[in-house]
């Protein structure tokens, strides 16, 4: 009876290898099919009405009606102006914010209440923002023409971009 036995249970064995080699096969050609775009995350869509001031790491003039925000921790803002900003232009970084500083300065935030102006005025004309709706990465990038990665701040909260700075004003 034990020769009996070994026959089988090498037949058994060899079953269970093999179904298991064909699984690893099987497998491993899934692996090698090309996996399908991954595309973005989803992304709350909702507009938001207020961001933190001391999160935007740049912002870009897209046209004269709409300006993205670069947020520290890959966030990505399109601010579709009430109206059009005519000293506005395509690529223009150098905008003055003019915001509420209603108490700690980390905690002041930019709202689409508030206005800007641009740096190379000298009539100080503001422009009224609108609210931020949260965008892609790519979007960011297709809008701007510019890179995603935002630029490390330094540790005193200004920011930088190409060079030139951008300045916070606060209003009491």
């Amino acid at each position: 009876m034990t020769r009996t036995t070994y026959p089988r249970l090498a037949l058994v064995i060899g079953a269970v290898l093999l179904a298991a080699v064909a699984g690893t096969h099987a497998q491993a050609q899934g692996e090698a099919q090309p996996a399908p775009a991954q595309s973005e995350p989803e992304i709350d869509r909702t507009p938001e009405d207020c961001v933190v001031a001391s999160r935007i790491a740049r912002n870009v003039a897209v046209n004269d009606r709409q300006v993205v925000f670069f947020m520290r921790g890959d966030t990505y803002y399109r601010n579709d102006l009430d109206a059009a900003c005519q000293s506005l232009t395509a690529g223009e970084t150098r905008l003055v914010l003019h915001f509420r500083n209603t108490g700690s300065a980390k905690m002041a935030r930019v709202c689409g209440t508030d206005a800007f102006t641009v740096e190379r005025q000298t009539s100080r004309i503001g422009c009224g923002l609108g609210s931020f709706h949260p965008i892609t990465a790519d979007e960011a990038a297709a809008l701007t023409g510019q890179p995603v990665a935002a630029p490390r701040a330094s540790s005193s909260g200004s920011s930088e971009s190409s060079g030139r700075s951008s300045r916070r004003e606060r209003r009491n």
